[in-house]
């Protein structure tokens, strides 16, 4: 799981400044919708709940930087990851 996470946390900030740099994306919708899928099931594979926090606090430092981000859009995996934590905390 380590490698999913250093994965994430590496590829995460390239994607979302890689739609600033450019003009015309280089992937097609269907591509982006596909990737963004596939970041939300490792998202989501990572095990320790703080390890998704990590991966998605990068995430959301990057895609709320530069105000002509909007790729990827992981909002989903956030909001899931905000309400998870939230129940936890209250377990406690």
């Amino acid at each position: 799981m380590q490698s999913k996470k250093k994965m994430l946390m590496a590829w995460v900030p390239l994607l979302c400044r890689g739609s600033n740099s450019t003009d015309i994306s280089v992937l097609s919708t269907i591509e982006r919708a596909e990737l963004e899928r596939i970041l939300e099931e490792l998202i989501g594979m990572l095990e320790e709940e703080e390890d998704q926090e990590q991966v998605l606090s990068i995430w959301l430092h990057h895609f709320t930087y530069s105000p002509t981000c909007d790729w990827p859009n992981l909002r989903a995996s956030y909001s899931h990851w905000c309400t998870t934590s939230r129940k936890l905390l209250i377990l406690q």
